[in-house]
């Protein structure tokens, strides 16, 4: 087996997330979520230095439902009937907190702080579904705000792009509430990992063929049952 990166690093989303399907492909070990079949990086570093919402190869390939309701999930008062909770509730009303505010107070009252950290998980929930996004964290250096993310678990042919959209939109907010710019959006997730499901259609992402992905997740995807 070749040595595996340390890191990807890649100017944009798009490039990022054709990277990472290859890697998972090529360097992924069988698993299982129930009885669905996937296959699975455990660590997986992503560096993308020029994030940006608009991406040609996520207009070209990705499933626009998906990346519309993954921005709205990010959303500022977000709220769907169909879903336990929205990303917007856990960063801007996590138990009566604005965590972006929050955020936003600590860098402009010291720019150059280490603390600017917040955490989307209700401590001792029992729930079945939980936040597959963890952390996030903003620094600002040399007069750009990165952003940094921890995924304890991401579907990285259909749902990356999407995630990492919403949250290059997300450091292009805080980045503005700052008066600075974006910088560098990277982060780490713990269980990078691509369904049975959808491994044909990931072969034929990376061929360069037109493919336009529908998402399967809700109709083939394992259920959630807390683990």
């Amino acid at each position: 087996m070749a040595d595996m990166p340390l890191a990807i690093r890649t100017q944009t989303i798009g490039e990022c997330w054709i990277v990472s399907v290859n890697h998972v492909l090529s360097h992924g070990q069988p698993h299982h979520d129930g009885e669905v079949g996937l296959l699975e990086v455990l660590g997986l570093a992503v560096e993308i230095s020029a994030p940006s919402v608009s991406d040609p190869l996520l207009s070209a390939h990705g499933d626009p439902t998906v990346l519309a309701r993954t921005l709205a999930k990010f959303a500022r008062g977000a709220c769907m009937p169909d879903r336990p909770f929205t990303y917007g509730q856990r960063i801007f009303d996590m138990a009566g907190v604005d965590q972006f505010d929050w955020m936003v107070e600590r860098l402009k009252r010291k720019p150059e702080t280490k603390s600017a950290t917040i955490n989307l998980l209700v401590p001792g929930s029992s729930a079945a579904s939980l936040p597959c996004l963890t952390t996030l964290d903003a620094k600002i250096r040399k007069g750009r705000l990165d952003l940094q993310f921890f995924f304890r678990s991401q579907n990285i042919f259909g749902r990356q792009y999407a995630n990492l959209a919403a949250l290059a939109q997300l450091q292009s907010d805080l980045a503005r509430h700052c008066n600075t710019v974006s910088g560098t959006l990277r982060g780490y997730v713990a269980s990078a990992h691509i369904y049975d499901f959808d491994k044909d259609e990931a072969g034929k992402l990376l061929t360069g063929a037109p493919v336009r992905i529908t998402d399967r997740y809700y109709e083939h995807g394992p259920q959630a049952s807390g683990a």
